[in-house]
């Protein structure tokens, strides 16, 4: 088991990491049933008058956005295979959260680990997608005494077999300490932690986007002043996203990108957009908002799977 938690105990380069196998097929969650119906974090809601609105949803426009958005991967050469939106589990459709695929480079063969959800009406989404996994061939994980959510946490280094994961506390964060030890157990790959301290950015990736083995975007604030330092050891372009950007209605780290190459981000990070194009890469605007009311964007709508 290999966990870092600090910058000074990264001993290793990235050279020396073995490659990740690539994919071209995603996991996507149909958005029938989402909707914003709890404020289980701080995105969701707004305090008027010391009392707590959600957001509203306009549904036909956030349908038409994930169509938009399953099309613009086809148009780029992925597969796109479904899982049903389950009713009344309207977060379902943030389809990073309920398991992390991996290819074991031992044996070959398709493995998955499931999520154990923070939430408790959360932990209700992960069965439906462990079926998914069982009917596609996979060997199946299980984590214990720990919460755990998966690519909301849990991100690939760019090409490599490593994983650089959030964890926090149980009150604004959705991954704890154990699980990343669990994790480095079961897959084998190091892991580096970051640990949340900031209680609006309740998982990794509404801080931090992993673009290219160059390149990430970053709100500093998200990740501390040691996810900073950790994060400087090991990109040699850092972009700084600014707070505005980071936050709703913007979300700017929650961008994906499938190779490298290509960026999909939220259109309304003029500063992160333009930073990212000064150092040549392919940004793809999309229009996520109705999926922001809800605090997730473009990294959430999706999986990697094999």
């Amino acid at each position: 088991m290999r966990l870092y938690l600090t910058a000074d105990e990264i001993d290793f380069t990235i050279d020396e990491l073995p490659d990740k196998k690539p994919t071209k097929k995603l996991l996507m969650c149909t958005p029938e049933y989402f909707d914003v119906t709890e404020a289980i974090n701080e995105f969701m809601y707004t305090l008027q008058e010391d009392r707590v609105v959600l957001n509203q949803v306009d549904k036909p426009k956030a349908i038409k956005q994930w169509n938009q958005l399953k099309d613009l991967y086809t148009a780029l050469g992925y597969e796109v295979e479904l899982i049903s939106g389950p009713y009344g589990l309207e977060d379902a459709v943030f389809s990073a959260n309920q398991s992390f695929p991996y290819i074991n480079p031992e044996t070959g063969e398709k493995e998955v680990i499931m999520s154990v959800m923070r939430k408790e009406k959360r932990k209700q989404e992960v069965p439906y997608f462990e079926a998914w996994y069982k009917n596609a061939g996979y060997k199946i994980h299980h984590l214990h005494d720990c919460c755990f959510e998966a690519m909301g946490d849990a991100l690939w280094f760019p090409g490599k077999n490593m994983i650089i994961a959030g964890y926090g506390s149980t009150e604004h964060h959705r991954t704890d300490l154990e699980a990343l030890r669990q994790l480095s157990e079961i897959t084998g790959f190091p892991v580096i932690g970051i640990h949340l301290e900031h209680k609006d950015f309740y998982h990794l990736n509404t801080a931090l986007c992993l673009v290219s083995l160059e390149t990430c975007l970053v709100y500093p604030d998200g990740v501390g002043k040691e996810g900073m330092r950790i994060l400087q050891k090991l990109f040699k372009n850092i972009v700084e996203v600014p707070r505005e950007e980071a936050y709703a209605p913007n979300f700017a780290c929650n961008a994906f990108s499938p190779d490298g190459r290509v960026v999909l981000i939220q259109h309304s990070c003029p500063e992160t957009i333009a930073a990212l194009e000064r150092l040549g890469y392919i940004v793809l605007r999309v229009d996520t908002s109705e999926y922001i009311k809800s605090g997730g964007s473009v990294f959430c709508m999706k999986m990697q799977v094999y």
